[in-house]
């Protein structure tokens, strides 16, 4: 169930993210920023996408091409499967998906 605001402003992004493909998921990560609408929870596949969630209605609120340090911050320790995902982040930030 995705957010009015994704289906209305993330048509070009999404079709990005279909070539690219959604990968597994990784590690969802609770954050508070104080949001109006609630906390989130941030899921990194294994594709370098961030799919956001709101926490409480599960609505997707955006999917994010990460940029390698989008990936580093969710995690303290640098796994060879973090690694390989921050390698693959990179990639697309040099064909420009992430602009």
């Amino acid at each position: 169930m995705y957010s009015k605001h994704y289906i209305r402003d993330r048509v070009a992004r999404e079709q990005l993210i279909r070539k690219i493909g959604i990968g597994t998921e990784v590690a969802t990560i609770y954050v508070d920023r104080n949001h109006p609408a609630g906390p989130e929870l941030h899921t990194v596949t294994t594709t370098g996408i961030i799919i956001i969630r709101n926490a409480n209605t599960h609505k997707v609120v955006t999917k994010l091409i990460a940029r390698p340090n989008q990936i580093r911050r969710y995690f303290e320790k640098m796994t060879p499967e973090i690694q390989k995902i921050v390698n693959i982040a990179y990639k697309h930030q040099q064909m420009h998906y992430n602009i």
